[in-house]
């Protein structure tokens, strides 16, 4: 600080000047101070045209810091949001059966990839870049871009990508590989950057109105949510999801579990650290007056919403019966996410008492989401839909009465207005949602390249269509684990499993074509079966599930109804 240095010394000297008119009047002070001013004039001169550079070099200088230190907010935030993909993968693998590890675990990674180009070549232009209220033109691939306008460049890319990523885990396990390609680009270059301008920008023709969504609950938990529903609904439910309906009764939905639920919540727990960071860096930066006690409010609040979220799905699962009526971990970190979705809407300046309430309307929101879509018999494996559609609305609309300049604590009609823009908003985000997503897959669907085949689906995508299985014969076959060496063989059961040991009593049969598929009926199991058993990837381990309807007996335990 060299300059500063500088110009306190200027000071000093000045101070030591002027100093010697605060001596006691005399008769000859007037004589003394016209000799001092006229053998000083050169160097007052002098001073104040070095105190000017003094002064303009320190204003460089702070203002130097200042961009530095929000260019560093915005990389350190964006890096921190980052692992919401991670979140996301962890989440959707864990979500889906082993057969289709590796494929989900592409298709979730392609979509950050493509929305990075994507965005970069079209997104921020439109989204940021100068233009009207609806569009921007500048600054396609970045071409002229400010090096100071690079770091919020960056942190946007990276919340498009969430917008995108969210859509692969509604379709998983049936999408074609193609199609990610496709919906990945024009969601991320185009449909979301729109959006995004109209609610965020300052020329935004939403955010004039009065639009106010400072996280995203609206603008990418309802816009994703919205479009992964189309996504759900046009590709189907995945093959044996929904029972045909019986002769006499009602069709019914049959719970398909996932492989690791260790994934899913180590998935959620990384999804929360990244939206400290999503929420945070929201502030657009760390520079300005009361910049820091915004951040500290959306950090704090974004949890306490995560909190409010998590047990009032927990508690909701478990003392409602026709809603489960156990203790479930899936649904109460599902309901967490769904907190943090209604949350983003008003973290900023919502009291922690109004964000805890926030979250538990997400939670709710969330719960009441996933029994729609299970009567409406809609095929989401992650819930992408109950969690941040759903969630994301109820905190979309509750924002206006929460907050601290809200209705409830000024009851005017500016408040009013506020509650009125963002319910607008709500029915733009889910017009524009159908109006790209609609025609997109269903001429996906018309060209045929929407969904895989049967077969594929049946068998699995990670050996037909990567050659790369996740969990391979060669990683988990041990003798000493007792596991025969004649797996792939007709006796393809471990042999301790005929004992009706817990790895048989726990085995989820699976129906492949019109085989069923019994450790205890070893002759059940067609010649053709072994041949799909290239690795635990085609084996459901872990997993009790006796509503399948099968032909053979299944060792089952009657679970407790006690707290």
């Amino acid at each position: 600080m060299e300059a500063v240095s500088n110009l306190v010394n200027n000071v000093s000297n000045l101070v030591a000047n002027v100093s010697n008119f605060s001596q006691p009047y005399d008769e000859n002070r007037e004589e003394r101070a016209s000799v001092v001013i006229g053998g000083n004039e050169a160097m007052l001169i002098e001073f104040n045209a070095a105190l000017l550079a003094d002064f303009r070099h320190v204003e460089r200088t702070l203002f130097a810091l200042q961009r530095n230190l929000d260019d560093f907010y915005f990389v350190t935030l964006t890096a921190i949001t980052f692992a919401m993909q991670c979140g996301f993968a962890f989440m959707e693998v864990g979500l889906v059966r082993t057969k289709n590890t590796t494929n989900i675990l592409l298709k979730g990674t392609i979509d950050a990839f493509v929305g990075c180009l994507s965005y970069w070549l079209f997104g921020y232009a439109i989204a940021w870049s100068q233009g009207n209220s609806f569009v921007g033109w500048h600054h396609w691939a970045f071409a002229n871009l400010p090096p100071e306008k690079y770091s919020e460049a960056f942190y946007q890319m990276i919340f498009t990508n969430t917008a995108a990523t969210i859509v692969s885990g509604a379709v998983a396990e049936r999408l074609n590989l193609p199609c990610y390609f496709v919906y990945g680009t024009l969601l991320s270059g185009f449909a979301y950057p729109a959006l995004s301008r109209w609610g965020w920008y300052e020329g935004g023709w939403l955010k004039q109105m009065g639009f106010r969504d400072f996280g995203g609950s609206g603008l990418v938990h309802m816009f994703s949510g919205a479009c992964a529903l189309v996504a759900a609904i046009i590709i189907g439910p995945r093959v044996g999801r929904f029972d045909p309906p019986r002769q006499g009764e009602a069709s019914h939905g049959q719970h398909i579990p996932g492989h690791s639920l260790p994934f899913v919540g180590l998935g959620a727990l990384l999804l929360i650290f990244g939206f400290l960071g999503f929420n945070a860096a929201s502030q657009l930066s760390l520079s300005k007056p009361g910049d820091g006690i915004v951040i500290t409010y959306a950090t704090l609040n974004t949890l306490l919403g995560a909190s409010g979220g998590a047990l009032t799905a927990l508690f909701l699962n478990r003392f409602l019966p026709f809603w489960g009526n156990y203790w479930s971990y899936l649904t109460m970190m599902n309901g967490s996410v769904a907190g943090m979705a209604a949350i983003c809407a008003g973290c900023d300046s919502l009291p922690s008492w109004a964000a805890v309430l926030s979250g538990i309307l997400g939670g709710i929101a969330f719960i009441v989401g996933r029994a729609i879509l299970e009567k409406l018999e809609v095929d989401d494996p992650v819930d992408g839909f109950a969690i941040h559609f759903c969630g994301g609305l109820a905190g979309l609309l509750s924002a206006p009465f929460l907050i601290r300049e809200g209705i409830l604590f000024k009851g005017d009609a500016i408040s009013a207005v506020g509650f009125g823009c963002n319910l607008l908003g709500a029915v733009v985000i889910i017009c524009w949602a159908v109006i790209w997503c609609l025609p997109m897959f269903a001429i996906l669907r018309w060209a045929g390249v929407l969904r895989i085949p049967l077969e594929m689906e049946l068998a699995g995508m990670d050996a037909a269509k990567h050659n790369e299985l996740s969990y391979p014969v060669s990683a988990w076959q041990e003798d000493q684990h007792g596991f025969d060496n004649k797996i792939l063989g007709n006796n393809w059961m471990p042999p301790h499993t005929k004992m009706h040991s817990p790895l048989s009593a726990n085995l989820t049969l699976r129906r492949r074509d019109s085989h069923v598929i019994d450790s205890t009926c070893p002759a059940s199991c067609p010649s053709t079966e072994p041949a799909l058993l290239r690795s635990v990837s085609t084996l459901n381990l872990g997993e009790v599930n006796p509503a399948l309807d099968v032909s053979v007996p299944v060792l089952t335990t009657k679970r407790s109804t006690a707290l």
